[in-house]
């Protein structure tokens, strides 16, 4: 998805991540009203879900919506350096964290964890075309700091390609 942003119109691109976007909030919706739905929908896709996602929106349709406000917000290089950050920093953080993670910095996060969220979302920071080099590493760092203290409110699906925009933007904006 987020390469897909430089291939197509960002009006194109907004209007096919919000078709998207609405599908998966119907979807949630509806498996949430419906225990026949919800059990469904658990048999097809419960290896995936995470414990709270069973009785809240999944992590798919945050990352929908946080999609769609970098699109709409945020230059477009930046909107994809930000959801790159999410699609490969947080995964980096996971699979690392569980393959080789010893070191706990808070429950659930590992130093190893977190280096290569770090490590990743860096690369990507430097090397997606139009973002300032150090609006890259701004938008790394907050990545990466939003990945391992989630701050408890929001998902890190919505909050890493978010926050780690902003801090792009405002990077961007300062130092030019």
């Amino acid at each position: 998805l987020p390469l897909s942003l430089f291939a197509f119109d960002r009006d194109i691109a907004t209007v096919l991540i919000a078709a998207a976007l609405t599908f998966a909030i119907a979807v949630d919706l509806v498996r949430l009203r419906s225990e026949r739905v919800r059990r469904l929908f658990e048999r097809l896709f419960g290896r995936s879900l995470r414990p709270h996602e069973k009785y809240e929106l999944t992590g798919s349709t945050f990352m929908g919506i946080s999609a769609l406000v970098c699109v709409v917000l945020f230059p477009v290089p930046i909107a994809v350096a930000a959801l790159l950050f999410l699609t490969i920093g947080d995964s980096a953080a996971a699979l690392v964290g569980m393959r080789w993670g010893r070191t706990t910095l808070v429950p659930g996060k590992t130093l190893e964890g977190t280096l290569a969220c770090l490590f990743s979302c860096s690369i990507i920071g430097v090397v997606v075309p139009g973002v300032p080099f150090i609006a890259g590493i701004a938008g790394a760092l907050t990545a990466t700091i939003v990945e391992l203290l989630g701050f408890g409110i929001l998902d890190d699906n919505f909050g890493i390609p978010i926050l780690s925009a902003l801090s792009m933007w405002i990077t961007a904006s300062v130092v030019g």
